[in-house]
């Protein structure tokens, strides 16, 4: 699959560019991209907002990242675990090893050796955020990042999800819009909405393309009312009670989560132990932010309250990192409950323009998708699916197509042989 992204940036395209939507009044951005999509567009639009009101230094901002868009990085074109990306990367050694060493294209000794010694010090599980910081000292942030993503590829369990949803992809793709799609009645899906879904619902941040793409394939929906910017262990108690409500229905529940929702819906199921959580089949955990997140520790969440308005502290102190991980520790997912983690995986090329502001500063610490560090997101014990070259908001492929294939997938999966192999990273 070829990963798409926004076209290279020059002055003579800049007004065409996807993220100038913010300074055009007549035209509207094509319709289901990215699971965030509303949340993006609804703060690009606060953003021209603060720009009618005379922000100069939010302006010079604006301007700096369309600038920076276009010219940072080296170019290159290269395939990571089946997904083909071109793009930019901040290294010459994050683009060799794109474009030629993992093409087995080998042309330069030293750098060879020092990667093939990466690859040789593996020890069976995927590196953490430690091992990926000190990828990123060594060699760089978007390496370190190609790299994950090729760790990831080369498990078993998680070569073959992917293979099952891209033809479950291709064909949602032809057949969903045609009204040919019905997947079995005998499951339903829990929506649990991502953070301030309040503010944002009249954009889609209330996962409404999800719901409706879900329901137009036979599946019964229902939507957790969580508080939008409330304390993750406080969510955690309206889904619990909510898979609770589903127990007596006769169908298999899928959990659908995103963001700040996944740890919720993990302390949940965590809660609630194997005899309350009988009638769940599976959890698709989509970018969840389950160790939380450094941009709250240094409180780096860009110009959020001026954008959103006043949000409950107690939401922001949840995801810290420091509970996080102590909450992370503490999570046990009933066995029965296969896990799905998805999430993208940006270079400085292909990271989006709302994402920026919050992945550059992120990199300190590693990589990224803009908003959490990469391993952070993965619950371990299922199966990671990513998207190369997505970042936070998920803007590569249609959402409601990628929807409706990842339930076909876990459905599918569930009732394969397939599913009863899924026992962790090293399967």
């Amino acid at each position: 699959m070829k990963v798409r992204e926004h076209p290279l940036m020059a002055y003579r395209n800049i007004y065409n560019w996807q993220p100038a939507w913010v300074f055009r009044r007549n035209k509207r951005p094509r319709r289901g991209v990215g699971i965030l999509r509303g949340a993006t567009l609804s703060v690009l639009a606060f953003r021209k907002q603060s720009l009618s009101h005379g922000s100069a230094k939010l302006t010079r901002l604006l301007f700096v990242l369309l600038l920076l868009s276009g010219c940072a990085g080296l170019p290159v074109r290269g395939m990571v675990g089946g997904q083909t990306i071109e793009t930019r990367v901040d290294s010459e050694a994050a683009r060799y090893y794109l474009g030629s060493y993992l093409a087995g294209e080998r042309s330069d000794a030293a750098l060879d050796e020092r990667i093939d010694r990466v690859y040789q010090s593996t020890n069976g599980s995927l590196p953490d955020r430690n091992e990926l910081k000190q990828l990123s000292d060594d060699f760089s942030v978007d390496f370190a990042a190609l790299y994950f993503a090729d760790q990831i590829a080369r498990i078993p369990v998680n070569r073959r999800f992917r293979i099952a949803f891209e033809q479950a992809y291709d064909y949602a793709l032809k057949a969903f819009p045609e009204g040919r799609v019905r997947l079995p009645a005998d499951y339903e899906v829990l929506v649990v909405p991502t953070y301030l879904y309040k503010r944002l619902f009249a954009v889609g941040a209330d996962m409404a393309v999800p719901r409706a793409a879900l329901k137009e394939v036979g599946l019964t929906s229902h939507f957790v009312e969580t508080q939008d910017d409330g304390a993750v262990e406080a969510n955690a108690e309206l889904v619990a009670a909510a898979i609770r409500a589903r127990a007596q229905s006769g169908r298999r529940l899928i959990v659908l989560s995103a963001s700040k929702s996944g740890p919720e819906v993990a302390l949940a199921l965590t809660k609630l132990g194997p005899a309350e959580t009988r009638h769940v089949a599976a959890w698709i955990n989509v970018m969840g932010a389950l160790q939380g997140t450094p941009l709250v520790d240094e409180r780096l969440f860009p110009d959020l309250e001026l954008l959103m308005g006043k949000v409950d502290n107690a939401g922001m102190d949840s995801l810290t990192t420091a509970h996080s991980q102590q909450r992370f520790n503490s999570f046990h997912i009933p066995e029965h409950v296969f896990v799905v983690n998805y999430f993208g995986i940006p270079v400085i090329g292909s990271v989006s323009f709302l994402a920026r502001t919050s992945f550059f500063p992120l990199r300190k610490y590693g990589p990224n998708d803009g908003t959490v560090l990469l391993p952070d997101m993965i619950f371990p014990g299922g199966v990671t699916l990513t998207e190369l070259g997505s970042d936070h908001f998920m803007r590569g492929r249609r959402l409601d197509i990628t929807t409706v294939a990842l339930a076909l997938t876990v459905i599918r999966w569930l009732e394969h042989p397939d599913g009863e192999l899924v026992q962790g990273p090293g399967s």
